[in-house]
């Protein structure tokens, strides 16, 4: 059974259709992207996955379930995570505090065990806040806990992000453009990032990017979109010389 099952996705905003009859399968273990020109439909695919958007047609399944009507925090506790291109962090708590919010969709406590402050509730924070700094370690971010994350250079601020969206214990991973404001090194430290959380947490990932140079490194297969309607699915070398891709990025004089 697939991971997540996009079956004949169609969205509509008014008499505009942002996406066309989108289809598309992900098993457990794959790192896929999904790539086109600006304003082809990309953001509203991962909105619709992630429950922002609910299909105007076909339906989306992960993990065995529809997910038609969920919103987007059960749609995490169903086991899914999503970084965004705008880096959405809460800049007025610390890099630790961030991480611990991550972790409070999963509680084993309800309202009266944090008003009297419960053996339960005790037990429940101290388990946060250790597996909180365990994945500021594993993703090298411990010296900057107690940081703001608006005090952080922009490369840092990403992979905050990304401590957080895996502190969800995700098993698939939406990574909306993870190299958007990057400069060139901070990309290379970025696909390097990328390839050791996928071979560390054995999870699937599928993302979004304009880089060529990152997902041609790291995606197994590609989808292409273009104004909402898919033109093109293959390995990164079969799209690269796919000539429909061509002439969406470049033009029919590209051809």
């Amino acid at each position: 059974m697939a991971l997540l099952e996009l079956d004949a996705v169609s969205q509509r905003f008014g008499g505009l259709k942002a996406l066309t009859d989108f289809s598309i399968s992900l098993e457990e273990g794959e790192l896929v992207g999904l790539i086109g020109p600006n304003g082809a439909g990309k953001t509203t695919v991962f909105n619709l996955v992630s429950g922002f958007y609910v299909p105007s047609e076909g339906a989306i399944t992960f993990a065995g379930r529809p997910t038609r009507g969920l919103k987007p925090h059960q749609v995490t506790a169903l086991g899914m995570a999503r970084t965004f291109q705008n880096i959405r962090l809460w800049n007025d708590m610390s890099v630790l505090d961030n991480i611990r919010l991550a972790h409070y969709h999963r509680l084993g406590y309800g309202l009266a065990d944090a008003i009297l402050r419960t053996r339960r509730y005790r037990q429940a924070e101290k388990d946060i806040e250790r597996e909180s700094r365990k994945i500021l370690e594993v993703m090298d971010l411990a010296d900057f806990a107690g940081e703001f994350p608006k005090n952080l250079p922009y490369g840092l601020q990403r992979r905050v992000e990304l401590a957080r969206a895996l502190s969800t214990r995700p098993r698939l991973l939406l990574l909306d453009e993870p190299a958007a404001g990057l400069n060139s090194a901070d990309v290379d430290g970025l696909i390097r990032l990328i390839r050791w959380i996928y071979e560390e947490f054995k999870i699937c990932i599928w993302m979004i990017e304009h880089q060529m140079k990152v997902v041609m490194s790291l995606c197994q297969r590609l989808m292409v979109i273009d104004f909402g309607i898919t033109i093109a699915s293959g390995t990164p070398k079969e799209i690269q010389n796919n000539p429909e891709v061509i002439k969406a990025y470049l033009g029919d004089s590209a051809l």
